[in-house]
């Protein structure tokens, strides 16, 4: 009989990874429950039963999926978010939380960065008319020599910050939790939210969800920006209020938008899936190999160190570790 049951629901981790061989070396067996979409209140509840360790998606861990875990000791998200987790209700009930932090960020610039060309180049609309027979050619806008405003100066900001400079571009931004060496060494201009909003050609977040976060981008904001102005949010969906955003697409206010992340994932039934000038994306802009490769090893490094009486890397709720 196995000594652990490792639930494992993250999409990225498939049933042969070699780094669940780590896992079943000290006597876990691997329940693999991964699927692209999120399971459900009710399925959560059912599948946390029994389960020592759980290797994980967003899925939502609410009090009433926690209530239900009987023998979990950790849950290790493969990735950084954790704002699909009852915290509190988690540290009550002496659950760790870990992340996997540093392990994807490169990978998450790489893509936002992308995602400028695409909407600034109209590289979607191309290759769809091509591919339909249709040689039309469209004027894109410039990324060279325009402004990029950055919400969120963390890590991945910084990424982004690095990337325009090789596209001589102007970067201004805002964080609470101002890296003024990083920004006099890679040129970032310090600007209160607003006047980010208001001078970016290019607006791009890298925030983390939480209450002072939440509908950041609102219509006041939207009304804000330039009308040549562009979008793009590989954060969290809950930062944007896509109804105004919607409005803001028909209306002209800005000129298009890149969203990889929704306030309901999958987005289906959303006003916002209608506008030609969005590039969408089904929350991937961390998803590289090498990302992958090290949020896995790191998620696994997290439970194995806690099914071993050892702290994890990352703890998110640390009061559970002071307590033991």
């Amino acid at each position: 009989m196995a000594a652990y049951t490792v639930l494992v629901t993250s999409w990225v981790v498939e049933e042969d990874n070699p780094e669940l061989e780590r896992l079943r070396a000290i006597g876990c067996a691997i329940r693999n429950e991964r699927r692209p979409n999120h399971h459900t209140e009710a399925e959560m509840r059912e599948l946390i039963r029994g389960v020592d360790a759980v290797i994980a998606a967003s899925d939502v861990y609410s009090a009433a999926v926690l209530e239900a875990a009987d023998r979990l000791k950790i849950i290790a998200r493969v990735g950084v978010g954790y704002d699909s987790i009852d915290l509190q209700a988690a540290t009550a009930k002496g659950v760790i939380v870990s992340t996997t932090p540093g392990a994807n960020h490169e990978a998450v610039a790489d893509y936002a960065f992308g995602l400028i060309l695409a909407l600034a180049r109209r590289i979607p609309l191309h290759d769809r008319l091509v591919r339909d027979g249709r040689w039309e050619r469209h004027t894109g806008a410039d990324v060279n020599g325009k402004t990029l405003g950055i919400l969120g100066l963390g890590k991945i900001g910084k990424g982004m910050a690095r990337r325009a400079r090789g596209f001589a571009m102007r970067v201004i931004a805002h964080d609470p939790y101002w890296d003024e060496e990083f920004a006099r060494e890679v040129g970032v201009e310090r600007l209160s939210l607003e006047e980010v909003v208001r001078q970016a050609d290019f607006l791009t977040l890298h925030l983390p969800a939480s209450p002072a976060t939440e509908r950041i981008i609102n219509a006041d904001r939207l009304r804000m920006m330039k009308r040549t102005a562009f979008l793009i949010n590989t954060a969290r969906g809950t930062l944007v209020d896509e109804r105004a955003l919607d409005q803001a697409l028909r209306e002209g206010w800005i000129a298009g938008a890149a969203l990889d992340v929704f306030e309901k994932e999958p987005p289906w039934g959303s006003a916002i899936l209608q506008h030609d000038n969005v590039i969408f994306s089904p929350h991937v802009a961390g998803f590289s190999q090498r990302a992958n490769e090290l949020s896995i090893r790191m998620a696994v490094d997290n439970v194995l160190n806690v099914l071993t009486g050892r702290p994890p890397l990352d703890c998110v709720n640390r009061e559970v570790l002071e307590r033991r």
